[in-house]
């Protein structure tokens, strides 16, 4: 169905790092080296003059960046680690399933729901759907547990009747739940629907998951405030570095471990390179083609 498309835009201006003075400019740059695996020195200097050891003010990082990393195992232990400091009860929450088979099923085929979360009150976490995009409840909204409201003698691991967040100034401009506590919203459970193998499956969830630390892959779309980045030691999917440097507006906002020069130039060793360039290749062609059409049409 992807390839039946003929009518292709190219966007070419960077929206997220906007900006003229000279720093901007650079950080974009920057980018697109990296986009195609054509970092410089210089590039690579200018990424280790952000590592822990060179910022200057770590501690706000620590206190208030989203740690992005490159494995689901590390962003899963960074998460752990961050729920049990807070020294609160933690919360297991079950998702309903209308058959086993649907149990098993991936977030990703359910609608990012998880067959299992753990939450906690003053866990950091994120929307994983849109709710209400008008005031800002889109997927990828940050915000902070409120409380969890369970159904008289209901207990975990069941769904409770729902879970308080407190959204992000930057990431809410609705109405409040909470009188006393600015932008508060009630979460519900939602249903996801997916038909696999001539199945139907369904599955009832918190559209949310724990966001101290989220894979670089799924942070794709996202406009962060601040970033912790870890690359990884290669470059697994072709533009996993392009996607990670390009989720800040500025450069000032990122944190970087250090990484060696030729980590940022492994693209090009990846397997599916060659594959991305035959695809972008197929798209610049329709793009030309749908740019002769519309001038045709319009004379």
């Amino acid at each position: 169905m992807y390839r039946k498309f003929e009518t292709v835009i190219k966007l070419e201006k960077n929206e997220r790092a906007k900006g003229d003075d000279r720093d901007q400019q650079t950080f974009r740059q920057l980018q697109m080296r990296a986009r195609d695996g054509e970092s410089s020195i210089d590039d690579w200097n200018i990424l280790l003059s952000r590592s822990p050891s060179k910022v200057q003010n770590l501690l706000y990082f620590q206190k208030n960046a989203v740690r992005l990393s490159f494995g689901n195992e590390k962003v899963a232990q960074e998460n752990y680690n961050q729920l049990v400091n807070l020294n609160q009860p933690i919360i297991q929450i079950d998702a309903q399933h209308n058959s086993t088979k649907a149990k098993h099923a991936s977030a990703d085929d359910m609608g990012g729901l998880e067959p299992t979360i753990y939450l906690s009150k003053k866990a950091r976490v994120m929307l994983t759907r849109n709710l209400w995009t008008e005031v800002g409840l889109c997927n990828g909204a940050m915000g902070t547990v409120v409380d969890i409201i369970y159904a008289e003698a209901h207990q975990p691991p069941v769904l409770p009747i729902a879970i308080i967040v407190q959204f992000d100034d930057k990431d809410y401009s609705g109405p409040t739940f909470c009188e006393n506590i600015p932008n508060c919203v009630p979460l519900y459970p939602v249903t996801s629907c997916s038909d696999m193998l001539g199945a139907k499956l369904e599955r009832q969830q918190f559209p949310l998951k724990l966001a101290w630390s989220i894979t670089i892959h799924k942070a794709q779309g996202l406009t962060l405030n601040n970033v912790w980045l870890d690359l990884g030691p290669a470059e697994k999917v072709a533009g996993l570095t392009y996607v990670a440097l390009t989720r800040v507006r500025a450069i000032s906002h990122l944190v970087i471990e250090p990484m060696a020069y030729n980590r940022l130039n492994c693209l090009k060793k990846t397997s599916n390179y060659k594959y991305r360039l035959l695809e972008e290749t197929r798209l610049n062609n329709l793009y030309h083609k749908t740019i002769s059409k519309v001038k045709q049409q319009s004379q």
